[in-house]
């Protein structure tokens, strides 16, 4: 049986064979295709040869070495694909190149390079990078934390033998809905008469589902928290998810933190509001120095001055757009998701940082970019350094003002 001769078709395939992983993969499948048609006539021709007669056998005590085989090359980096058919021609034409799969990096992945991490909240606690932040670590720090926010870790720095959390980024995953989680705010356990369990009917801030009808109650059942002792009296935050459903979701929550004694004592009673003397001389009617045109757009103005809220409410309308306020003249009132909800209904925000605390401006800050609001910062509750912000709020100016800003840009009166 006469065979092809493959000689040629080899020396021009190793010839134009090149270092390149595809180049390699063709040529060591044309080759196993070469080998497999060698040892396949070799099976043929060995099992329909004829005996030989028997004096040309060997001697006995010579043992017959069969013909050699001929292994195939082979390399486990290299043969992924599945077999093709064996044919004569098929050292002819070229092999279509199997699809090389490239793995795609995820969001995730590339901002773990830099540390920054997603954050699941919990209704009490977070994970964070596969590990659990329980509520004392999330409220010991000095920013708010909510579900898809990106923080940056400190591998070098622990508390509890968890990496730190340094700061809260603006950035967030693609295509990630944050879970709504609703926190009922400095609500007070009060008992059941005729049973062991609690329940919370109201909050001291008045501003939660509990307090929008009397009927609205959550029981609590304080074995269901062991190790927290529960006690009539104790003043807690309460986390729920919500799904829209109202109090049917709120009945469904967790108890995240119990606030101490001395943080808010409802034994005090509360004092006594100040007689604010009115001034003897009224300010004169306020006129804008600066000419812009708000057309109707929402300015948030958060301060802590109660007083001048009038005068600055002349600023913006005097500038045609619509004056919102939010009292941050107690730190302890103003809550991130009420600040959230402010900050995402307007359309510029100011922060008179004269007579509030640092932890108001930082968080104002925070929500202002995630929501991309243009925000400005007035050193003073004045109508002056106000008009200004807001002036550099609508121009896309940097937040603080320049201590050499030009002058010349204000009209005389």
């Amino acid at each position: 049986m006469q065979i092809y001769d493959y000689r040629h078709e080899l020396i021009e395939l190793l010839e134009n064979t090149s270092s390149d992983q595809q180049s390699l993969r063709q040529t060591l499948q044309s080759l196993n295709t070469v080998i497999n048609i060698l040892n396949h006539y070799e099976d043929t021709q060995t099992s329909t040869s004829p005996q030989r007669p028997k004096q040309l056998a060997q001697p006995e005590n010579k043992a017959i070495r069969p013909a050699p085989r001929i292994r195939q090359a082979s390399h486990s980096s290299l043969l992924t694909g599945p077999a093709h058919k064996v044919t004569p021609n098929s050292l002819k034409r070229p092999v279509t190149p199997e699809p090389v799969t490239v793995e795609k990096v995820s969001q995730e992945e590339r901002l773990a390079a830099d540390d920054l991490y997603l954050v699941h909240r919990k209704l009490s606690g977070a994970e964070i990078n596969h590990h659990y932040y329980n509520e004392a670590v999330i409220h010991s720090l000095h920013f708010p934390l909510e579900d898809g926010d990106i923080v940056q870790l400190d591998p070098q720095q622990t508390v509890r033998g968890l990496p730190a959390i340094r700061r809260v980024t603006a950035d967030h995953l693609d295509n990630y809905e944050p879970k709504k989680i609703e926190v009922i705010e400095y609500a007070e356990l009060s008992s059941v008469p005729g049973s062991d369990v609690l329940q919370i009917n109201a909050t001291l801030k008045g501003n939660s589902i509990l307090d929008k009808d009397s009927a609205n109650t959550i029981v609590i059942d304080p074995f269901k928290f062991p190790g927290r002792s529960l006690k009539a009296g104790m003043v807690v935050d309460y986390a729920y998810f919500d799904h829209g459903n109202g109090l049917e979701d709120a009945k469904n929550g967790l108890i995240r933190w119990i606030h101490e004694k001395q943080d808010f004592d409802t034994t005090k009673q509360p004092a006594k509001p100040k007689q604010v003397k009115k001034p003897v001389h009224p300010r004169h009617d306020y006129e804008k120095k600066l000419d812009y045109d708000l057309k109707q757009r929402i300015v948030l103005l958060i301060t802590g001055d109660r007083e001048r809220s009038q005068e600055l409410k002349a600023v913006v309308d005097k500038h045609h757009g619509i004056y919102h306020a939010l009292d941050a003249s107690m730190e302890d009132k103003v809550s991130s998701s009420k600040m959230k909800r402010e900050i995402r209904e307007a359309d510029f925000i100011v922060v008179c940082i004269d007579k509030i605390h640092h932890r108001i401006s930082q968080l104002a800050n925070h929500h202002a970019k995630r929501y991309e609001k243009p925000l400005a910062i007035a050193n003073t509750t004045t109508n002056t350094a106000v008009e200004r912000a807001i002036a550099r709020a609508l121009n896309g100016d940097p937040a603080y003002a320049q201590t050499s800003e030009d002058m010349a840009n204000y009209q005389k009166k």
